[in-house]
């Protein structure tokens, strides 16, 4: 297996998950619940956040098929979605195309929330679906597909663990210091969107 193919797939969805900045929406969507309960949301929205991104590792070549899209426009389309979202994030907030008020505040009236909006869109929204579909179909055979599939795990364990430790990171980095990582996280996801569009501009002009 090609661990390089691995970092770079876990560093490009890890910075377009951002586990960290979706901290203080968390602690704001769970704030009712008691410590168990809150266990059990964290449960259902990791299962449910690596249920859709696998679905679409493994299924988004079939999807861009059926409807004729070439995985260089794709490319193109999903790195200009991912730079949208990083000039969000380098400006310190939670980017439109991922999330909006309206379904905050109506996760707020859900019994459920960890499916809708904790899996998605926060975590499992449009960049990272685009990213893993990009990722599975440009990996070089079986063993890179399987890096895919790992990366996309690891994510969803440092998402469960970052949100189990919601309270403790909220406290310790306060909004100032997750308003600085999240400006981190924008800035190497602003730099992969640029080289995942200068990748589908290549294949279709070289």
């Amino acid at each position: 297996m090609d661990y390089q193919f691995v970092l770079l797939a876990f560093t490009s969805l890890f910075a377009i998950i951002n586990p960290v900045g979706l901290v203080p929406i968390y602690v704001a969507l769970t704030s009712q619940y008691t410590h168990e309960e809150k266990l059990k949301i964290i449960k259902k929205t990791t299962m449910a956040t690596l249920l859709i991104l696998v679905t679409f590792a493994l299924m988004g070549k079939y999807i861009l098929l059926f409807f004729g899209i070439s995985i260089q426009a794709f490319s193109i389309a999903g790195g200009i979605l991912l730079f949208t979202i990083s000039l969000d994030m380098l400006h310190g907030k939670i980017s439109g195309v991922r999330h909006s008020k309206t379904e905050q505040e109506a996760a707020t009236e859900l019994d459920d929330i960890a499916v809708i909006p904790l899996a998605m869109p926060l975590l499992a929204g449009p960049g990272a679906i685009t990213s893993v579909i990009v990722l599975m179909t440009k990996a070089q055979g079986y063993n890179d597909k399987l890096a895919v599939l790992l990366a996309i795990f690891l994510c969803v364990i440092a998402a469960h663990v970052t949100l189990k430790s919601s309270e403790k990171i909220e406290d310790r980095l306060s909004p100032i210091g997750i308003k600085i990582m999240t400006r981190l996280m924008g800035l190497i996801l602003a730099a992969i969107s640029v080289q995942m569009m200068l990748g589908g501009i290549k294949e279709i002009f070289f």
